[in-house]
């Protein structure tokens, strides 16, 4: 599949990482949100602000989850990992995002499109449930490429900020 829903999550305030992921992730495991830990799953680490790359790391059974945030953590760019939740028949990522190579800033939720067609908005409930996990100060989506309102992480986050006042999305928290 070459195309995912993504909900953008922005936090009112900027987070540590290690400690941010460390609650967040028991908070998800609450509503049995998973980390997807297998042989074959990886770290998909995002590039740093200045461009610097990271190469993925595989994930294994064996890992704990401390172990899987202080990888990601371990990068400045930060990354993106691979959930589970049984209402789902795919995975449901979450890339974790910073602008400034210290900080969380916000984490894009994505989900495959086989996923987000069931009438009762299962993928809309989750995107909710997760959000309550933090103090956030918007929940947008859908922004993929395919989107009409697309936000490329690449943005400087005051664009993205802007280009979410001038929006209106299918998911919008200022209209919850």
């Amino acid at each position: 599949m070459s195309y995912f829903n993504g909900t953008l999550i922005l936090l009112k305030d900027k987070k540590d990482p290690k400690l941010f992921m460390l609650d967040f992730n028991e908070n998800l495991k609450s509503i049995d949100v998973l980390f997807q830990k297998s042989n074959y799953e990886t770290i998909i680490f995002n590039d740093s602000r200045n461009e610097e790359e990271k190469e993925p790391i595989e994930l294994n059974k064996s890992m704990t989850h401390e172990h899987i945030i202080n990888l990601v953590c371990s990068w400045k760019g930060l990354g993106l990992l691979t959930y589970r939740h049984q209402d789902f028949e795919y995975e449901v990522w979450i890339n974790y995002l910073t602008w400034d190579d210290e900080y969380i800033y916000g984490f894009v939720l994505f989900f495959a499109p086989k996923d987000t067609i069931y009438e009762d908005n299962r993928h809309e409930k989750l995107i909710f449930k997760i959000s309550e996990f933090v103090d956030y100060k918007y929940v947008v989506g859908d922004i993929n490429e395919e989107s009409k309102n697309y936000i490329s992480m690449e943005e400087d986050l005051d664009e993205i900020e802007e280009h979410i006042l001038k929006s209106s999305f299918e998911i919008d928290s200022r209209n919850w």
